[in-house]
């Protein structure tokens, strides 16, 4: 390895989330065609140092940090280190492949020019010699993870967003003008992909034209799934999963993903396979089609349709009864598992799990008094046909901490609170009244009871009684 300052870096700084994870080192791994030995590749950005890795050994690779301390990440590999500002290359910088996963946000300095993204890009551009690749990620301001985050973008959160500009700067705000801009820089696109959940680390990488037109149950399903995991249990202001499926099954995917990776050369484009979609660390597998259970059965309680409730609980528990609903795709009266590498659990779990999805989601359903777990899971195993008692999750999955949920749930108790109310006070008005109209009774009574003409009544009714019983008696 060997370091080379070239002015503008920042002492006693270090980026953290630098890019990594499985999808974006497949991704690098697929630029082998593109780098043979002696290629000449720049990586621009904190990126994890297994994405370095990926390079094939026998490239000359160079890495632009512009913080001291994340200079040394590149240990043990043939890497030259750059350690300072974008804008301190020179006309003399050429390379074949540039790679930029974590963007151009954070390639320049405080004691340095300040350049938005499209200065940023074409300092970029000026680095690939002709017929050079460019591996590209932009952030998406109006992305998924963007429209959940409890604070705003244009508000620096940590010390690292010096420049909170958000939806005001100069990043393309589609996937379409962000191939306009890359035209406009003699920028030929190769390939372009959405990245999800989230921009540094993504799980599930799609192509453009797969998202748009590729079966969106499933598509919806997989990035439902990467969301839910990277946000167990941190505060959202609404749950990524719902918002990240609807815009796919709602053909909106393409804009609203957390971020695009594009592939594009200075000039004609040379031909590179590019996978349609990756899972992990590998191409998504032929994925069954059909539509996400869990979704079905939501929809089913938010319409109070309780016979097609019944059908889909008992065609799950038929069918894959050891699988949760967020992992089972229904095509027709077919129940395919989504992901097999999920942990199987028993059916009056899996049913619980879902039980607890309605009340946490704050969803409307078919029985409002069953308002806890164990209630509304022992109304459910019965419609599914099942006698098994409602079982304790110990360990339930990890859910999005969803402010917009919360205050759903609230919304629901204090509409329950609030008609329990006004039945006490109904019951309280109708006990006042008839206990007044029980004290007027007993007034009566008193009054008459000691009047002569009372007792006489009292005599007559009692004889007439009796002549009556006589009668009958012939």
């Amino acid at each position: 390895m060997t370091l080379r300052h070239i002015g503008g870096e920042m002492a006693g700084w270090s980026d953290v989330a630098p890019a990594g994870g499985p999808s974006y080192r497949h991704l690098v791994d697929g630029l082998r065609p593109l780098l043979p030995a002696g290629t000449r590749v720049l990586v621009a950005g904190p990126h994890d140092p297994a994405l370095i890795a990926a390079i094939p050994a026998d490239a000359e690779v160079t890495w632009l940090v512009r913080a001291e301390p994340d200079a040394g990440a590149a240990i043990g590999r043939d890497v030259t280190v750059l350690c300072g500002s974008l804008a301190k290359l020179t006309d003399t910088d050429h390379y074949d492949v540039v790679i930029a996963l974590d963007g151009v946000d954070r390639l320049c300095s405080v004691e340095g020019p300040q350049y938005d993204w499209a200065e940023a890009l074409q300092a970029l551009r000026r680095t690939l010699r002709p017929g050079g690749a460019l591996l590209l990620a932009v952030d998406n301001e109006l992305g998924v993870h963007r429209l959940v985050e409890r604070t705003a973008v244009t508000f620096a959160p940590t010390d690292a967003d010096w420049r909170p500009v958000g939806e005001y700067g100069a990043k393309p705000g589609s996937p379409a003008r962000l191939r306009q801009h890359l035209t406009g820089e003699n920028l030929t696109v190769s390939w372009l992909a959405t990245a999800w959940p989230l921009p540094s680390a993504p799980t599930l990488v799609v192509d453009e034209p797969t998202l748009r037109d590729g079966p969106s149950g499933a598509l919806s399903a997989a990035a439902s799934a990467a969301a839910g995991t990277a946000y167990a249990g941190r505060p959202v202001l609404s749950d990524p999963r719902r918002l990240a499926a609807a815009a796919i099954r709602g053909g909106l995917g393409p804009e609203l993903a957390p971020a695009w990776v594009v592939l594009a050369f200075r000039g004609p484009a040379t031909p590179v396979t590019a996978p349609a979609a990756v899972l992990g660390d590998g191409p998504m597998p032929e994925i069954p089609p059909g539509r996400l259970l869990e979704e079905l059965l939501i929809g089913a309680c938010l319409r109070h349709d309780l016979p097609a409730l019944r059908s889909l609980l008992a065609g799950w528990v038929a069918g894959q009864p050891t699988a949760t609903a967020d992992n089972v795709l229904v095509h027709g009266d077919s129940y395919a598992v989504f992901d097999p590498r999920r942990p199987a659990v028993e059916p009056a779990t899996a049913i619980r799990r879902f039980a607890e999805t309605l009340l946490a989601g704050g969803y409307d359903q078919p029985w409002p008094h069953a308002g806890d777990t164990e209630a509304l899971t022992a109304v459910l195993l019965a419609a599914a046909g099942l006698s098994a008692p409602v079982p304790v999750d110990d360990v339930p999955p990890a859910a999005p901490d969803s402010l917009r949920e919360h205050e759903e749930r609230v919304r629901r108790l204090e509409e329950q609170l609030a008609d329990a109310a006004a039945r006490i006070r109904h019951v309280e008005s109708e006990l006042v009244k008839r206990d007044g109209e029980l004290r007027k009774a007993r007034l009566q009574i008193d009054m008459f009871s000691g009047k002569v003409a009372y007792r006489v009544t009292r005599l007559g009714a009692r004889a007439a009684r009796a002549v009556r019983r006589n009668l009958k008696n012939r």
